[in-house]
Protein backbone atom coordinates (compact mmCIF):
# COMPACT_ATOMS: atom_id res chain seq x y z
CA UNK A 1 0.00 0.00 0.00
CA UNK A 2 1.81 3.24 -0.71
CA UNK A 3 1.18 6.32 1.11
CA UNK A 4 1.23 10.18 0.37
CA UNK A 5 4.45 12.04 1.55
CA UNK A 6 1.64 14.27 3.32
CA UNK A 7 0.43 11.23 5.49
CA UNK A 8 3.75 9.83 6.14
CA UNK A 9 4.80 13.02 7.68
CA UNK A 10 1.45 12.49 10.07
CA UNK A 11 2.09 9.13 10.87
CA UNK A 12 5.25 10.34 11.28
CA UNK A 13 4.60 12.74 13.53
CA UNK A 14 2.23 10.55 15.72
CA UNK A 15 4.86 7.94 15.98
CA UNK A 16 7.30 10.43 17.64
CA UNK A 17 4.99 11.70 19.93
CA UNK A 18 3.46 8.66 20.68
CA UNK A 19 7.20 7.32 21.51
CA UNK A 20 7.53 10.56 23.24
CA UNK A 21 4.34 10.09 25.47
CA UNK A 22 5.74 6.55 26.01
CA UNK A 23 8.80 7.54 27.19
CA UNK A 24 7.76 10.55 29.41
CA UNK A 25 5.40 8.08 31.12
CA UNK A 26 8.12 5.75 31.50
CA UNK A 27 10.08 8.48 33.07
CA UNK A 28 8.02 9.86 34.84
CA UNK A 29 6.54 6.29 36.70
CA UNK A 30 10.02 5.70 37.14
CA UNK A 31 10.65 9.28 39.17
CA UNK A 32 7.45 9.77 40.95
CA UNK A 33 6.67 5.32 41.74
CA UNK A 34 9.11 5.62 45.34
CA UNK A 35 7.12 8.71 46.08
CA UNK A 36 3.43 7.27 45.49
CA UNK A 37 4.59 3.84 47.20
CA UNK A 38 5.06 5.28 50.25
CA UNK A 39 2.16 7.97 50.30
CA UNK A 40 0.23 4.51 49.67
CA UNK A 41 1.82 2.96 52.22
CA UNK A 42 1.36 5.52 54.99
CA UNK A 43 -1.99 5.84 54.03
CA UNK A 44 -3.23 2.69 55.37
CA UNK A 45 -0.83 2.90 57.92
CA UNK A 46 -2.51 6.09 59.30
CA UNK A 47 -5.72 3.85 58.69
CA UNK A 48 -4.54 1.06 60.79
CA UNK A 49 -3.57 3.09 63.65
CA UNK A 50 -6.97 4.97 63.48
CA UNK A 51 -9.07 1.52 63.88
CA UNK A 52 -6.74 0.42 66.49
CA UNK A 53 -6.86 3.90 69.11
CA UNK A 54 -10.80 3.91 68.32
CA UNK A 55 -11.07 0.16 69.44
CA UNK A 56 -8.72 0.51 72.23
CA UNK A 57 -10.26 4.05 73.46
CA UNK A 58 -13.61 3.60 72.89
CA UNK A 59 -14.98 0.20 74.02
CA UNK A 60 -18.62 0.82 73.27
CA UNK A 61 -17.83 1.04 70.04
CA UNK A 62 -17.88 -2.36 68.04
CA UNK A 63 -15.21 -3.44 65.52
CA UNK A 64 -18.05 -2.98 62.80
CA UNK A 65 -18.88 -0.20 63.48
CA UNK A 66 -15.14 1.67 63.62
CA UNK A 67 -14.63 0.39 59.88
CA UNK A 68 -18.07 1.92 59.19
CA UNK A 69 -16.50 5.23 60.35
CA UNK A 70 -13.57 4.99 59.16
CA UNK A 71 -14.10 3.71 55.50
CA UNK A 72 -14.08 6.83 53.68
CA UNK A 73 -12.07 6.83 50.17
CA UNK A 74 -9.30 6.36 49.21
CA UNK A 75 -9.90 4.12 52.38
CA UNK A 76 -11.43 0.96 52.19
CA UNK A 77 -11.65 -0.94 55.38
CA UNK A 78 -13.22 -5.10 55.67
CA UNK A 79 -13.04 -7.72 57.62
CA UNK A 80 -11.90 -10.83 56.75
CA UNK A 81 -12.65 -14.45 58.24
CA UNK A 82 -9.65 -16.26 59.65
CA UNK A 83 -10.28 -19.38 57.44
CA UNK A 84 -9.76 -17.33 54.13
CA UNK A 85 -7.24 -18.32 52.37
CA UNK A 86 -5.56 -14.81 52.00
CA UNK A 87 -5.52 -14.51 55.87
CA UNK A 88 -3.94 -18.24 55.76
CA UNK A 89 -1.00 -17.03 53.69
CA UNK A 90 -0.50 -14.20 55.95
CA UNK A 91 -1.05 -15.06 59.24
CA UNK A 92 2.53 -15.42 60.49
CA UNK A 93 3.75 -11.91 59.16
CA UNK A 94 0.92 -10.47 60.08
CA UNK A 95 1.51 -11.95 64.15
CA UNK A 96 4.99 -11.00 63.52
CA UNK A 97 4.60 -7.53 62.69
CA UNK A 98 2.00 -6.70 65.58
CA UNK A 99 4.55 -8.28 67.76
CA UNK A 100 6.70 -5.70 65.91
CA UNK A 101 4.52 -3.11 66.61
CA UNK A 102 3.39 -2.56 62.92
CA UNK A 103 1.58 -3.41 60.09
CA UNK A 104 2.03 -6.04 57.56
CA UNK A 105 2.09 -3.96 54.42
CA UNK A 106 2.29 -5.21 50.98
CA UNK A 107 2.31 -2.54 47.91
CA UNK A 108 2.21 -3.53 44.15
CA UNK A 109 1.27 -2.04 40.64
CA UNK A 110 2.70 0.84 38.44
CA UNK A 111 0.68 3.01 40.47
CA UNK A 112 0.97 1.63 43.52
CA UNK A 113 -2.12 0.28 45.82
CA UNK A 114 -1.14 -0.73 49.22
CA UNK A 115 -2.70 -2.75 51.63
CA UNK A 116 -2.30 -3.61 55.49
CA UNK A 117 -3.32 -6.94 57.18
CA UNK A 118 -3.84 -6.63 60.77
CA UNK A 119 -5.25 -8.58 63.51
CA UNK A 120 -7.54 -7.01 66.70
CA UNK A 121 -8.41 -9.57 69.42
CA UNK A 122 -8.43 -12.55 66.95
CA UNK A 123 -10.25 -10.72 64.05
CA UNK A 124 -8.67 -9.78 60.74
CA UNK A 125 -9.17 -6.35 59.31
CA UNK A 126 -7.74 -5.62 55.12
CA UNK A 127 -7.38 -1.96 55.24
CA UNK A 128 -6.60 -0.43 51.27
CA UNK A 129 -5.89 2.98 49.68
CA UNK A 130 -7.66 2.39 46.55
CA UNK A 131 -4.99 3.43 43.60
CA UNK A 132 -7.70 4.92 41.06
CA UNK A 133 -8.72 7.69 44.35
CA UNK A 134 -4.57 8.45 44.56
CA UNK A 135 -3.90 11.99 43.86
CA UNK A 136 -0.67 10.65 42.12
CA UNK A 137 -3.15 8.13 39.87
CA UNK A 138 -5.54 11.20 38.82
CA UNK A 139 -1.93 13.69 38.20
CA UNK A 140 -1.42 10.61 35.57
CA UNK A 141 -4.89 9.93 34.16
CA UNK A 142 -4.60 14.09 33.13
CA UNK A 143 -1.35 13.56 32.16
CA UNK A 144 -2.05 11.01 29.77
CA UNK A 145 -5.46 12.33 28.67
CA UNK A 146 -3.45 15.24 27.65
CA UNK A 147 -0.94 13.26 25.51
CA UNK A 148 -4.09 11.71 23.84
CA UNK A 149 -5.68 14.52 22.96
CA UNK A 150 -2.46 17.03 21.80
CA UNK A 151 -1.61 13.40 19.65
CA UNK A 152 -5.44 14.10 18.24
CA UNK A 153 -4.52 17.51 17.40
CA UNK A 154 -1.35 17.67 16.82
CA UNK A 155 -1.79 14.93 13.97
CA UNK A 156 -4.67 16.78 12.00
CA UNK A 157 -2.74 19.82 12.36
CA UNK A 158 0.41 18.06 10.55
CA UNK A 159 -1.89 16.91 7.88
CA UNK A 160 -2.96 20.46 7.07
CA UNK A 161 0.57 22.33 7.34
CA UNK A 162 2.32 19.79 5.58
CA UNK A 163 -0.58 19.85 2.56
CA UNK A 164 0.38 23.42 3.37
CA UNK A 165 4.21 23.58 2.51
CA UNK A 166 3.82 20.58 -0.37
CA UNK A 167 1.87 23.01 -2.33
CA UNK A 168 4.63 24.00 -4.37
CA UNK A 169 6.11 20.41 -4.76
CA UNK A 170 2.81 19.78 -5.95
CA UNK A 171 2.84 22.72 -8.52
CA UNK A 172 6.03 21.69 -9.75
CA UNK A 173 5.19 18.14 -10.15
CA UNK A 174 2.40 19.30 -12.43
CA UNK A 175 4.55 21.50 -14.53
CA UNK A 176 6.92 19.10 -14.95
CA UNK A 177 3.93 16.38 -16.23
CA UNK A 178 3.50 19.26 -18.85
CA UNK A 179 7.13 19.62 -19.63
CA UNK A 180 7.17 15.83 -20.25
CA UNK A 181 3.84 16.30 -22.43
CA UNK A 182 6.17 19.10 -24.70
CA UNK A 183 4.92 22.28 -23.07
CA UNK A 184 8.00 24.22 -22.18
CA UNK A 185 6.52 27.25 -21.93
CA UNK A 186 4.94 26.40 -18.59
CA UNK A 187 6.42 28.62 -15.63
CA UNK A 188 5.94 27.91 -11.31
CA UNK A 189 5.17 31.10 -9.60
CA UNK A 190 8.13 31.35 -7.41
CA UNK A 191 6.97 31.50 -3.80
CA UNK A 192 7.11 30.39 -0.12
CA UNK A 193 10.44 29.43 2.02
CA UNK A 194 13.76 29.92 0.03
CA UNK A 195 14.42 26.56 -0.70
CA UNK A 196 11.16 26.17 -2.74
CA UNK A 197 11.71 29.14 -4.50
CA UNK A 198 15.05 28.27 -5.06
CA UNK A 199 13.70 24.66 -6.42
CA UNK A 200 11.23 27.09 -8.59
CA UNK A 201 13.43 29.12 -9.92
CA UNK A 202 15.61 26.25 -10.99
CA UNK A 203 12.86 24.26 -12.94
CA UNK A 204 11.93 27.61 -14.36
CA UNK A 205 15.48 28.02 -15.52
CA UNK A 206 15.59 24.35 -16.89
CA UNK A 207 12.04 24.79 -18.41
CA UNK A 208 13.68 28.20 -20.41
CA UNK A 209 16.35 25.79 -21.47
CA UNK A 210 14.33 23.38 -22.63
CA UNK A 211 12.17 25.45 -24.61
CA UNK A 212 15.47 27.49 -25.98
CA UNK A 213 16.61 24.15 -26.96
CA UNK A 214 13.81 23.13 -28.52
CA UNK A 215 13.57 26.25 -30.11
CA UNK A 216 16.81 25.78 -31.58
CA UNK A 217 16.34 21.79 -32.66
CA UNK A 218 13.39 23.12 -34.84
CA UNK A 219 15.31 26.17 -36.16
CA UNK A 220 18.16 23.24 -36.33
CA UNK A 221 15.90 20.87 -38.81
CA UNK A 222 14.45 23.78 -40.75
CA UNK A 223 17.60 25.42 -41.53
CA UNK A 224 19.16 21.98 -42.60
CA UNK A 225 16.17 21.36 -44.48
CA UNK A 226 16.28 24.88 -46.41
CA UNK A 227 20.12 24.93 -46.75
CA UNK A 228 19.69 21.46 -48.71
CA UNK A 229 16.48 21.82 -50.33
CA UNK A 230 17.72 25.26 -51.89
CA UNK A 231 21.02 23.82 -54.10
CA UNK A 232 19.28 20.43 -54.13
CA UNK A 233 17.10 22.47 -56.55
CA UNK A 234 19.46 24.36 -58.22
CA UNK A 235 21.14 21.22 -58.95
CA UNK A 236 17.73 19.59 -60.32
CA UNK A 237 16.50 22.58 -62.51
CA UNK A 238 19.88 23.04 -64.08
CA UNK A 239 19.81 19.28 -64.81
CA UNK A 240 16.69 19.45 -66.37
CA UNK A 241 17.72 22.18 -68.86
CA UNK A 242 21.08 20.24 -69.37
CA UNK A 243 18.70 17.12 -71.25
CA UNK A 244 17.49 19.95 -74.09
CA UNK A 245 20.05 19.46 -77.20
CA UNK A 246 19.55 22.81 -78.09
CA UNK A 247 21.29 24.95 -75.39
CA UNK A 248 24.78 26.36 -76.92
CA UNK A 249 28.02 25.06 -75.32
CA UNK A 250 28.38 28.27 -73.36
CA UNK A 251 25.11 27.71 -71.42
CA UNK A 252 25.92 23.62 -71.31
CA UNK A 253 29.56 24.97 -69.56
CA UNK A 254 27.31 27.53 -67.44
CA UNK A 255 24.89 24.93 -66.33
CA UNK A 256 27.27 22.92 -65.44
CA UNK A 257 29.64 24.94 -63.36
CA UNK A 258 26.38 25.89 -61.41
CA UNK A 259 25.76 22.13 -60.41
CA UNK A 260 29.57 21.95 -59.41
CA UNK A 261 29.52 25.00 -57.29
CA UNK A 262 26.13 23.60 -55.49
CA UNK A 263 27.33 20.15 -54.95
CA UNK A 264 29.98 21.96 -53.33
CA UNK A 265 28.32 23.78 -51.19
CA UNK A 266 26.27 21.00 -49.76
CA UNK A 267 29.58 18.66 -49.79
CA UNK A 268 30.86 22.02 -47.10
CA UNK A 269 27.33 22.14 -45.57
CA UNK A 270 27.46 18.50 -44.92
CA UNK A 271 31.04 18.73 -43.82
CA UNK A 272 30.70 21.39 -41.81
CA UNK A 273 27.30 19.59 -40.20
CA UNK A 274 29.14 16.70 -39.07
CA UNK A 275 32.09 18.69 -37.49
CA UNK A 276 29.75 20.67 -35.66
CA UNK A 277 28.12 17.43 -34.01
CA UNK A 278 31.54 15.95 -33.35
CA UNK A 279 32.54 19.11 -31.45
CA UNK A 280 29.69 19.21 -29.55
CA UNK A 281 29.35 15.73 -28.11
CA UNK A 282 32.87 16.22 -27.47
CA UNK A 283 34.58 17.27 -23.54
CA UNK A 284 38.72 17.64 -24.41
CA UNK A 285 40.78 18.12 -27.61
CA UNK A 286 43.22 15.69 -28.66
CA UNK A 287 46.01 15.02 -30.99
CA UNK A 288 47.54 18.41 -29.71
CA UNK A 289 51.17 19.21 -31.11
CA UNK A 290 53.31 22.16 -30.51
CA UNK A 291 53.09 24.48 -34.00
CA UNK A 292 53.78 27.99 -35.26
CA UNK A 293 50.79 30.00 -34.78
CA UNK A 294 51.81 32.85 -37.04
CA UNK A 295 53.21 30.70 -39.76
CA UNK A 296 49.42 28.76 -39.33
CA UNK A 297 48.04 31.96 -39.94
CA UNK A 298 50.69 33.02 -43.04
CA UNK A 299 49.43 29.59 -44.79
CA UNK A 300 45.86 30.48 -44.83
CA UNK A 301 46.14 33.89 -46.11
CA UNK A 302 47.85 32.33 -48.80
CA UNK A 303 45.84 29.64 -49.62
CA UNK A 304 42.82 32.40 -49.50
CA UNK A 305 45.04 35.25 -51.85
CA UNK A 306 42.38 34.30 -55.03
CA UNK A 307 39.73 35.36 -52.31
CA UNK A 308 41.16 39.01 -51.32
CA UNK A 309 42.92 39.50 -54.93
CA UNK A 310 40.21 39.00 -56.84
CA UNK A 311 38.33 41.80 -54.94
CA UNK A 312 41.35 44.14 -54.80
CA UNK A 313 42.01 44.08 -50.48
CA UNK A 314 44.78 45.31 -49.04
CA UNK A 315 46.13 42.75 -46.47
CA UNK A 316 47.80 44.39 -43.25
CA UNK A 317 49.39 41.85 -41.60
CA UNK A 318 51.40 41.72 -37.86
CA UNK A 319 52.14 38.47 -36.64
CA UNK A 320 54.71 37.73 -33.38
CA UNK A 321 56.17 34.37 -33.20
CA UNK A 322 54.05 32.60 -31.39
CA UNK A 323 54.45 28.74 -30.27
CA UNK A 324 50.97 26.97 -29.66
CA UNK A 325 50.45 23.55 -27.96
CA UNK A 326 46.72 22.33 -29.13
CA UNK A 327 45.18 20.29 -32.68
CA UNK A 328 46.58 21.71 -35.54
CA UNK A 329 43.45 21.05 -37.55
CA UNK A 330 40.89 22.22 -35.71
CA UNK A 331 43.01 25.67 -35.26
CA UNK A 332 43.12 26.09 -39.08
CA UNK A 333 39.43 26.14 -39.12
CA UNK A 334 39.37 29.34 -36.94
CA UNK A 335 41.54 30.95 -38.87
CA UNK A 336 40.16 29.97 -42.11
CA UNK A 337 36.66 30.90 -41.24
CA UNK A 338 36.98 34.00 -39.44
CA UNK A 339 39.58 35.46 -42.39
CA UNK A 340 37.18 34.20 -45.26
CA UNK A 341 34.49 36.00 -43.12
CA UNK A 342 36.19 39.35 -43.39
CA UNK A 343 36.85 38.94 -47.17
CA UNK A 344 33.45 38.23 -47.58
CA UNK A 345 32.39 41.71 -45.99
CA UNK A 346 34.80 43.44 -46.98
CA UNK A 347 34.55 45.67 -49.96
CA UNK A 348 36.25 46.03 -53.20
CA UNK A 349 39.51 47.90 -52.50
CA UNK A 350 39.23 47.21 -48.86
CA UNK A 351 41.43 46.53 -46.09
CA UNK A 352 41.85 43.88 -44.05
CA UNK A 353 44.28 43.71 -40.61
CA UNK A 354 45.67 40.17 -39.17
CA UNK A 355 47.40 40.88 -35.66
CA UNK A 356 49.08 38.21 -33.73
CA UNK A 357 50.34 38.67 -29.79
CA UNK A 358 51.17 37.30 -26.87
CA UNK A 359 51.14 38.30 -23.26
CA UNK A 360 52.40 35.96 -20.67
CA UNK A 361 48.75 34.36 -20.00
CA UNK A 362 47.56 34.86 -22.98
CA UNK A 363 47.83 34.75 -27.20
CA UNK A 364 45.43 37.16 -28.58
CA UNK A 365 44.58 37.40 -32.30
CA UNK A 366 42.67 40.26 -33.94
CA UNK A 367 41.18 40.04 -37.55
CA UNK A 368 39.37 42.92 -38.43
CA UNK A 369 38.04 44.63 -41.68
CA UNK A 370 36.39 47.88 -43.18
CA UNK A 371 33.24 46.74 -43.95
CA UNK A 372 29.38 47.34 -42.39
CA UNK A 373 29.37 47.19 -38.86
CA UNK A 374 27.49 44.78 -37.15
CA UNK A 375 23.98 45.94 -35.70
CA UNK A 376 23.79 45.49 -31.54
CA UNK A 377 21.20 43.19 -31.65
CA UNK A 378 23.04 40.41 -33.89
CA UNK A 379 26.36 40.42 -32.47
CA UNK A 380 25.42 38.35 -29.96
CA UNK A 381 23.74 35.61 -32.02
CA UNK A 382 26.33 35.33 -34.93
CA UNK A 383 27.79 32.63 -33.13
CA UNK A 384 24.77 30.49 -33.49
CA UNK A 385 23.91 27.73 -35.56
CA UNK A 386 22.27 28.89 -38.65
CA UNK A 387 22.04 32.35 -37.49
CA UNK A 388 22.68 34.70 -40.54
CA UNK A 389 22.27 38.57 -39.49
CA UNK A 390 22.40 40.05 -43.14
CA UNK A 391 19.53 37.51 -45.03
CA UNK A 392 20.50 39.63 -48.86
CA UNK A 393 24.07 37.70 -48.41
CA UNK A 394 22.64 33.69 -47.10
CA UNK A 395 23.51 32.44 -50.72
CA UNK A 396 27.18 32.96 -49.67
CA UNK A 397 27.25 30.61 -46.39
CA UNK A 398 24.95 28.58 -44.28
CA UNK A 399 25.79 30.27 -40.81
CA UNK A 400 28.12 27.37 -39.79
CA UNK A 401 31.39 28.60 -39.76
CA UNK A 402 31.51 30.93 -37.16
CA UNK A 403 29.27 28.27 -34.61
CA UNK A 404 32.37 26.13 -35.60
CA UNK A 405 34.94 28.45 -34.27
CA UNK A 406 33.07 29.30 -31.31
CA UNK A 407 32.69 25.58 -30.14
CA UNK A 408 36.66 25.02 -30.88
CA UNK A 409 37.36 27.53 -29.19
CA UNK A 410 35.37 26.73 -25.82
CA UNK A 411 37.29 23.58 -25.99
CA UNK A 412 40.60 25.32 -25.40
CA UNK A 413 39.02 27.56 -22.66
CA UNK A 414 39.78 30.21 -24.68
CA UNK A 415 37.11 33.41 -25.66
CA UNK A 416 36.14 34.99 -29.13
CA UNK A 417 33.99 37.75 -29.40
CA UNK A 418 33.15 40.57 -31.70
CA UNK A 419 33.14 44.33 -31.80
CA UNK A 420 32.68 47.58 -34.17
CA UNK A 421 35.36 49.47 -34.47
CA UNK A 422 34.89 53.37 -33.71
CA UNK A 423 36.88 53.99 -37.32
CA UNK A 424 34.56 51.73 -39.21
CA UNK A 425 34.38 48.49 -39.67
CA UNK A 426 34.16 45.30 -37.65
CA UNK A 427 36.88 43.01 -35.62
CA UNK A 428 37.13 39.56 -34.37
CA UNK A 429 39.09 39.08 -31.21
CA UNK A 430 40.13 35.38 -30.39
CA UNK A 431 41.65 35.20 -26.54
CA UNK A 432 43.84 31.51 -26.03
CA UNK A 433 45.42 30.88 -23.05
CA UNK A 434 48.95 30.63 -22.97
CA UNK A 435 49.97 27.93 -20.71
CA UNK A 436 54.24 28.12 -20.37
CA UNK A 437 54.41 24.54 -19.28
CA UNK A 438 52.89 23.11 -22.46
CA UNK A 439 56.21 25.10 -24.28
CA UNK A 440 58.46 23.05 -22.36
Amino acid sequence: MKFSLQLKVALMFFAVMLLSAILSMGILALVFKPIMRENAENQVRGAANSVKLIYQNNSSASLSEIINWLSIPPIYIEEIDSNEEQIKKRRNDIILADQNGTYYTETEGLFPTSTVYMSINGRYLMITAASKDNNYWVIYFVVILSFIICLFFGTIITIFITRMLLNPIDDISRAASEVARGNFNIRVQEKGVQEYRSLQRNFNRMAEELSGTETLRGDFISNVSHEFKTPLASIQGFAKLLQDESITPNDRKEYTQIIIDETTRLTKLATNILNLSKLENQKTIGNKTRFSLDEQIRKIILMLEPEWSKKNIEMDIALDDVLYYGNEDLMGQIWQNIINNAIKFTPENGLISVHLFRTDTNITARISDNGMPIPVDVKDKIFEKFYQGDHSRKTEGNGLGLALVKRIIDLCNGKVFVENLYEGGVCFVVELPFIIEDML
